[in-house]
């Protein structure tokens, strides 16, 4: 996580917690309880691990609609990498949605602005004009 993106606050520090002590010794379960606390309570960064946890079925069964809720949740919060993760896994190749370009291309600009790394080589990539 990116320390410099993240504003300090408890629920960061919750965050980074839950990872390094459940995440990295492979305990997911414990882990995406924790963040789904801290989502339900709409932080951000929560509601994004969650969505990678339905996502990639770590401590819970995959549910690729339940990853779609909670990683557009966080890309409506504003987490960049939601945003990113949004257009590409999402948007770009219709996976639970529809393929649409155009709103990957929105959701790539969204992140691109944020400063997502490979939100702005992707919009490079697809003509995306953004004014950072």
């Amino acid at each position: 996580m990116s320390e410099n993106y993240y504003k300090p606050c408890k629920e960061f520090d919750e965050c980074n917690e839950l990872i390094e002590k459940y995440f990295l010794t492979k305990q997911y379960e414990k882990c995406f309880e924790g963040h789904l606390k801290l989502a339900e309570n709409a932080y951000p960064l929560a509601e994004c691990q969650v969505g990678y946890f339905y996502y990639e079925g770590l401590g819970v069964d995959k549910d690729l609609e339940k990853s779609f809720y909670w990683t557009e949740r966080a890309a409506k919060h504003g987490d960049r990498d939601s945003q990113n993760n949004l257009a590409e896994l999402f948007y770009e190749k219709g996976v639970v949605v529809k393929r649409d370009i155009e709103k990957a291309k929105e959701w790539y600009k969204k992140a691109a602005i944020n400063k997502h790394q490979e939100a702005l080589e992707k919009c490079r990539a697809l003509g995306v004009e953004i004014d950072i």
